[in-house]
């Protein structure tokens, strides 16, 4: 429910708090008053786009601040879900823009995107204007109006109907793969065993491409390599220009501390170590020799290797970054040939998959159809009900929901709204109504139907009682404050039998102080009240008799509101 609602420097609102009350709330006044600056500062607040317009001119900014208690568990939750806390179910929502045109959202002080307050705002007010009317005519929309009727249960048929059309699209592409003319598939098959033997011709393997790196690096630097290893042959073992060999120098060392030793005991211990560093030298030496004997190249074997290179180059180009990506595409080549390769079976296996997809469909559509149609059956009586009681006595309301051959994701139906307004004639689709006042009373009577289903605390009627008057007008006055009993009402109108029926009434004028227009809110005590409805009634000319007859539509109304029963 809309608690309250803040407005500073919207068009030509300065600064109003407005503190709506439960059940039918009204607000009147003079045509260009600003009524509508009311409707549009709650949309503005709720996330809707508008024009810069909307700042008072000659101000930095406009805000808007709106109140609101929340009762609708999925409704607290979705505020919840976006990281917002809700004390005592209390959500405000601050909306400000400027002059150049940018706006910042909060709600309870946390800041939000345009989106998140687009998110948040849809399960708290539902605005109805003359503009909905279009919504209505249009013929695409009534599904999804039904389907608003229908409840959890549809919307479970839908999602368990995309998975079921995921699979089935899935299906129908592989068949396409499948299911060309033997030239197509030929061409295919060729085109795949080409590139497949391609790969498999180079026999590549994992690691492949670092090894042969690696030895072309060594085969690079082999005149080095053979250099530096004689070098240190030379001057380890073999011994150069005359010269002892360390291996020879070392020998000759420990004969000489091992005569040492036979003089000086002492030096036994020098003796045993010297010894085992020329074992350690030894062993090296056998090592390094043997990694000597081994140094081989030849200008062969690095052609190779280049060669060998160019082919994992080449295909790394058409098929992978690296050897373990082609090879790994190999695999799905290979996957993708015998697929097409085994084509016939598949396609048998396919088809059959694909048959029991579509009965599974069928059998979903099937469901949806027989609760639209069961539903639509009850929404059309209820809606007869709300419109007899609107003074459309003779009207017939049918919602047809035929089957088509196709389907999507909400199933196979069409739906459409059919009325004969009057005795006698056929029925036609919504769109063929001439009268504005019929199609109010339509409106109002789903409004009054939705509203035992709908989660939605707070309608909105902006002039929705265009071309309604006289007895019918008291009708749709008593049809608001029936709502009302269940729902916070806010409806802006001219009718003084609507009017009338207001819990709270609201005066909405248009003055000039000093040298700028304003418009001001002002809430009526029950004299004001009925002061309002005498000027509705008498269009400013409101006499002693214009006042006593404002004062028995007011007292008939209240009496009307008292006997209502809440179901």
């Amino acid at each position: 429910m809309l608690l309250g609602l803040h407005i500073k420097n919207v068009a030509l609102i300065e600064e109003e708090e407005i503190e709506f009350g439960k059940g039918f709330n009204v607000l009147s006044g003079e045509t260009g008053a600003g009524k509508s600056m009311i409707i549009d500062a709650i949309n503005f607040v709720l996330g809707e786009r508008t024009s810069k317009d909307f700042v008072r001119r000659g101000q930095a900014k406009a805000q808007v601040e709106a109140e609101f208690e929340i009762k609708d568990r999925d409704t607290l939750s979705a505020i919840q879900e976006i990281g917002i806390e809700a004390d005592d179910n209390i959500v405000i929502i601050q909306r400000i823009m400027t002059a150049e045109g940018k706006s910042t959202n909060r709600v309870n002080g946390t800041s939000v995107t345009a989106g998140m307050l687009k998110q948040i705002s849809e399960g708290l007010i539902d605005v109805h204007g003359q503009h909905e009317h279009q919504s209505l005519l249009n013929a695409a929309r009534h599904m999804d109006i039904l389907d608003k009727f229908c409840g959890e249960k549809i919307e479970q048929y839908k999602a368990d109907l995309g998975v079921l059309i995921k699979e089935y699209k899935s299906i129908l592409l592989q068949i396409n793969a499948l299911a060309g003319d033997d030239e197509e598939r030929s061409k295919k098959i060729e085109a795949l065993e080409f590139k497949i033997n391609d790969i498999e011709d180079a026999s590549l393997k994992k690691g492949e491409e670092e090894a042969l790196l690696e030895r072309k690096g060594y085969l690079n630097n082999i005149e080095k390599i053979t250099k530096y290893t004689h070098n240190a042959m030379e001057l380890l073992y073999l011994g150069a220009d005359e010269e002892m060999s360390a291996s020879d120098k070392i020998a000759q060392a420990i004969d000489d501390v091992g005569n040492l030793k036979v003089i000086d005991p002492d030096c036994s211990k020098i003796y045993d170590e010297l010894n085992e560093v020329g074992t350690a030298l030894d062993d090296v030496i056998r090592k390094f020799k043997k990694y000597s004997d081994e140094i081989f190249s030849s200008p062969e074997e690095l052609d190779n290797i280049e060669e060998r290179l160019d082919i994992i180059y080449r295909l790394k180009k058409k098929y992978g970054a690296t050897v373990e990506e082609v090879l790994a595409f190999q695999e799905r080549l290979q996957e993708e040939l015998n697929f097409i390769s085994n084509s016939e079976e598949e396609l048998k296996k396919l088809s059959l998959r694909k048959a029991d997809i579509f009965s599974k469909i069928k059998v979903d559509c099937k469901k949806m159809t027989d609760l639209r149609i069961k539903t639509a059956q009850q929404l059309e009586q209820e809606i007869e009900t709300q419109l007899k009681e609107l003074e459309m006595k003779n009207a017939s309301f049918k919602i047809v929901v035929k089957q088509k051959d196709t389907f999507n994701s909400k199933g196979c139906d069409n739906v459409e709204f059919m009325i004969s307004a009057n005795l006698g004639e056929e029925l036609k689709p919504l769109a063929k109504i001439a009268s504005g006042g019929e199609m109010s009373r339509v409106m109002l009577a789903m409004k009054t139907v939705v509203a035992h289903a709908e989660p939605i605390d707070t309608f909105i009627f902006d002039e929705i009682d265009t071309g309604v008057s006289g007895k019918t007008a008291v009708r749709v006055g008593e049809k608001m404050a029936t709502i009302g009993k269940k729902r916070q009402i806010l409806c802006i109108t001219h009718l003084p039998q609507i009017a009338a029926m207001a819990d709270r009434h609201f005066l909405i004028e248009k003055s000039v102080k000093g040298e700028k227009t304003v418009t001001e809110v002002k809430a009526l005590d029950y004299n004001g009240a009925v002061g309002e409805i005498s000027r509705l009634m008498g269009g400013g000319q409101a006499g002693n008799l214009v006042t006593k007859a404002a004062e028995e539509m007011k007292k008939y109304a209240d009496e009307y509101k008292s006997s209502i029963k809440v179901k």
